[in-house]
């Protein structure tokens, strides 16, 4: 085997094979997390016992893109909170229900769904692939509740008050026609805060590590490894070893 296809026991996260030619390379015992073989030639290759997955950069990056997807699910989840409360007050009651406590004590309300939502998205973005990333998640989710509740009041209530004006001058306009676009804008909001929800907690464990879509792998040995989110996808894997490899959350 040629010198340069002999990749034993090295760190080689985050690399990139795509596209060559390995026939017969050695990465035993190698860390290949992060690594992107997509479209290469791995025939007879040997994997055993390297160690593949995402990369502590992939992982950096799948956090940042949980974070901002539970941050939009919160804001959806807390705007479609405001319409839905300012709108059934004002349906029920009428403009006289509209006054600094009422707007005070929705904003609040509206606050703590701001909190609650990116907790529990951002949480279990984490939880729910059994990732040590929760104990992170947690502390993060307790500083973002504090900093909505101490920062984001005067922002809420004003954005409550708007609520109210709109929803009470449209109703005074017409309000068959102010409970038509509620009810037409209102299901909207709500799905898709719940398609948001759903990015932001698969965003994680949906992200892919080690890569080895449309490779060739024929007869390659991946002897005792540990193999967590990778993509096989389209790969070609006839006459693999994979005896004693943990595999887990991969695409074959």
């Amino acid at each position: 085997m040629s010198q340069s296809l002999n990749f034993a026991n090295q760190d080689l996260r985050d690399r990139s094979f795509k596209g060559k030619n390995l026939v017969g390379a050695n990465f035993s015992g190698a860390d290949i997390r992060g690594c992107n073989f997509c479209r290469s030639q791995l025939k007879a290759a040997n994997f055993a016992n390297v160690r593949a997955g995402k990369s502590q950069r992939q992982a950096a990056i799948a956090s940042m893109v949980s974070f901002v997807m539970a941050l939009m699910f919160a804001g959806t989840a807390t705007i479609s909170t405001i319409l839905l409360v300012a709108f059934s007050l004002s349906f029920i009651f009428g403009a006289t229900i509209i006054n600094q406590a009422t707007v005070y004590w929705v904003a609040i309300v509206a606050i703590i769904v701001f909190a609650v939502s990116f907790a529990i998205s951002f949480t279990a973005s984490f939880a729910i692939s059994s990732s040590k990333g929760t104990v992170i998640a947690i502390p993060i989710s307790l500083v973002i509740a504090f900093v909505s509740g101490f920062f984001g009041s005067t922002f809420t209530k004003i954005l409550v008050s708007g609520a109210f004006n709109a929803i009470a001058g449209s109703l005074r306009f017409n309000p068959f026609t102010a409970l038509l676009i509620f009810l037409a804008i209102e299901p909207l909001q709500i799905f898709g805060s719940l398609y948001l929800f759903r990015l932001a907690i698969n965003t994680w464990r949906t992200t892919t590590g080690t890569k080895f879509q449309y490779a060739d792998l024929t007869k390659a040995s991946f002897h005792s490894a540990t193999l967590v989110n990778c993509d096989f996808s389209k790969a070609i894997v006839n006459d693999v070893d994979w005896e004693q490899a943990q595999i887990s959350r991969c695409k074959l």
